[in-house]
């Protein structure tokens, strides 16, 4: 990926910022309360969530933080800032605070948090090494990073339909840009490439039934899928959705239409 991509990716989830808190997406609050449960954060912990979005994981750290714990929340796209901003304020919370803020160059001090987390943003970011060690930078000695990727199960076969349509529009997706950090190994082998010891890594099922095909469509027109459509002109639009529902309909049983949301939890601690 490159700082072009980081743009582009900015500038949809600028877009789609309005639309990211709808049911279909829930696994973003499971995995959020599943990072917190993982992390187990003191009570006066100093956490930085990174690449926040509208604010999952920072509202639920928030929640299990006493009053002398706080969370600093960044993200490029402002919009979903303001939509964090809202649900913490929502939640009667008052321990977190926003930054516009680019996630491989850091503006905080040294050694300063106990935690950094990221919820499905690391894989974003044009030089994941480069965050990763900005990140391991302001955390202080023993202090522990925690993000999450999906797995290559993740979101399949539905996203591989998604693809395969878009090519028939003459859109291809690039690999790379795909899946990301999609192994164990791989989260492991970047995390100890930066320094980081007592590495681990673990996977959980966060999925569930989508109730009918169109809440897959409310899934890809309301996250980073999104840019893709926007590739296409109205008429494509149209004939795309119709004909790509058509293949999620087959996929319907008497429980619905299963989402995988196979996701990986990645943890590492700073020694010194």
């Amino acid at each position: 990926m490159t700082d072009q991509d980081k743009q582009s990716v900015t500038t949809v989830f600028d877009q789609v910022a309005g639309r990211y808190d709808n049911p279909s997406m829930r696994f973003f609050p499971f995995c959020a309360d599943r990072l917190i449960h993982h992390l187990r954060p003191a009570p006066d912990a100093k956490i930085l969530d990174v690449a926040t979005g509208t604010g999952a994981v920072a509202l639920a750290a928030a929640q299990v933080l006493g009053p002398n714990g706080r969370v600093q929340a960044i993200d490029l796209a402002e919009n979903m800032l303001n939509m964090a901003m809202a649900n913490i304020q929502r939640a009667g919370l008052s321990n977190v605070d926003f930054h516009v803020m680019d996630a491989e160059s850091l503006e905080f001090k040294s050694r300063y948090f106990d935690s950094v987390t990221c919820s499905f943003g690391i894989f974003f970011l044009p030089d994941m090494l480069a965050g990763l060690t900005s990140w391991r930078q302001v955390l202080k000695p023993g202090g522990r990073v925690m993000f999450t990727t999906f797995s290559a199960n993740a979101f399949h076969p539905l996203a591989e339909l998604f693809r395969q349509r878009l090519e028939t529009f003459g859109i291809t997706i690039p690999t790379e840009n795909w899946m990301r950090l999609t192994t164990e190994q791989e989260c492991q082998e970047l995390l100890e490439s930066v320094g980081f010891t007592k590495t681990q890594v673990i996977k959980e099922q966060l999925g569930y039934h989508l109730n009918q095909p169109e809440d897959w469509w409310e899934i890809i027109y309301s996250s980073g899928f999104r840019g893709y459509l926007e590739k296409l002109d109205a008429e494509q639009l149209g004939r795309f959705r119709v004909e790509h529902l058509a293949e999620i309909q087959s996929l319907m049983t008497n429980k619905g239409i299963w989402l995988d949301v196979e996701t990986l939890f990645s943890t590492g601690v700073r020694h010194n």
